[in-house]
């Protein structure tokens, strides 16, 4: 019997790192409006600090988009996020609905992804090229958007993208935990600065700085806003250490001394240890 011939092997592809995630970057539907945040860090043959929020707001403005975007490579998200406002901004906002919007984004997300990405000669299975949290707000309006390749998701509430996006779920999950049901824009400020500034400092593709915008439903969106005075990283992280030595302290007690007056003491000291602390290291705008 004759042996089938053998295939002809495969020219060996050349080998391209994988990409990876980096950055950190939180989209966050409060009560009244939406929040970015993201960190500042961009990783190449240097480290520099770039925005990686991006807005576009129409000639009449009734409509904004915010994009927030993750990826190795910022070029492939800015390109997309130029090109889904390339398809949103000729058409009339004072009666096209916030689906319309969406969907004419969504579609040239997918003309992106179909014309740059998928015929990219390092494209490989679950490889992840970027990642885009979008917000869409008109004529008074706000809805917060995941990107998902070509498709763009409705998130309720919010999402974290990046590298340090699992850092940033789970000190979001321990706030919402011990805050059930808020979900204002000072419980958006304070959770997503905190995540955000937590994962540059524990994860080394985060980095710089955290940045962050603002779209209120009843107004035209801002970049900050006096309203808001959240609590700064020196506060929270000097709270945490004076806990945590407390907590320590009440351990090594005797059962005696957990349940009698030295316990009470050493939890009224905690709270005049916080009510010392500099005014300059709580609050920050």
């Amino acid at each position: 019997m004759i042996s089938p011939k053998p295939l002809p092997l495969a020219k060996p592809r050349a080998y391209r790192p994988r990409r990876e995630p980096v950055t950190i970057a939180i989209g966050w539907a409060y009560d009244g409006g939406l929040l970015f945040c993201a960190d500042t860090g961009v990783t190449g043959l240097i480290k520099q600090n770039q925005s990686k929020i991006v807005r576009h707001v129409s000639n009449d403005g009734n409509c904004v988009m915010v994009f927030a975007s993750s990826a190795v490579d910022l070029n492939f998200p800015l390109s997309a996020i130029s090109k889904c406002w390339e398809a949103v901004e000729g058409m009339d906002f004072t009666v096209r609905s916030l689906e319309e919007v969406h969907h004419a984004a969504e579609f040239s997300l997918a003309e992106f992804y179909s014309t740059h990405i998928y015929p990219h000669p390092d494209r490989e299975p679950n490889s992840l090229y970027l990642q885009l949290l979008v917000g869409i707000w008109l004529r008074g309006t706000a809805r917060l958007y995941l990107s998902n390749e070509t498709v763009l998701n409705a998130v309720n509430q919010y999402e974290c993208i990046g590298a340090g996006a699992y850092l940033a779920k789970y000190l979001i999950g321990l706030y919402r935990k011990a805050n059930p049901g808020a979900n204002s824009l000072q419980d958006a400020a304070l959770i997503s600065n905190h995540a955000v500034q937590a994962a540059i400092d524990y994860d080394a593709r985060c980095g710089g700085k955290p940045e962050w915008l603002i779209i209120a439903n009843n107004d035209s969106p801002n970049q900050a806003s006096d309203e808001i005075g959240y609590l700064g990283e020196m506060f929270i992280d000097v709270s945490l250490e004076l806990y945590w030595k407390m907590v320590r302290d009440l351990a090594n007690m005797s059962k005696k001394d957990q349940w009698g007056k030295p316990c009470g003491e050493r939890i009224d000291l905690l709270s005049k240890q916080l009510r010392d602390l500099d005014t300059s290291s709580k609050w920050g705008f």
